[in-house]
């Protein structure tokens, strides 16, 4: 699969309310909460339950906070999740795999934050925003818990 320019836009996802997202592929929600000092803040939860927990700060920054794949489920996915950079309002997401990488532009949630989701699976992910660049692995979704 080369290499194509392709948007995550808002015409993909699901509303869920003014401050909560749901992806069309993984079905995992992203929500607008507040964090210290009324700073805004972003959870991400999967089916399981929270993944992750972003708030913004002006002392320092996480572009890319986080890479996961729907490992060998029928329907694979890949996304990838940030804050961004400041003076940032464009971030591009290159999922990569052994012969195979897909970039898009990502979505930008709330001034503040940005997702990228697309079909297939990779092993990594980089973030390009301005003068910000950043490389994370691309890790298997967690299992649910559900029926411990």
């Amino acid at each position: 699969m080369p290499d194509e320019p392709s948007r995550t836009g808002s015409a993909t996802l699901t509303a869920l309310g003014p401050r909560a997202l749901r992806l069309p592929l993984s079905g995992w929600r992203l929500r607008l909460a507040r964090g210290a000092e009324g700073r805004p803040a972003l959870e991400v939860h999967n089916e399981a339950g929270l993944i992750d927990v972003s708030v913004v700060s002006t002392l320092c920054f996480s572009p890319l906070r986080g890479g996961r794949h729907s490992g060998r489920a029928a329907t694979r996915w890949s996304l990838a999740w940030g804050q961004l950079p400041p003076g940032a309002d464009v971030v591009e997401v290159s999922f990569r795999a052994w012969r195979s990488g897909r970039t898009v532009q990502a979505l930008t949630f709330a001034d503040a934050f940005w997702v990228a989701e697309v079909g297939g699976r990779f092993r990594s992910v980089t973030c390009s925003a301005g003068a910000t660049r950043m490389t994370t692995r691309v890790v298997k979704e967690p299992r649910s818990h559900e029926g411990w």
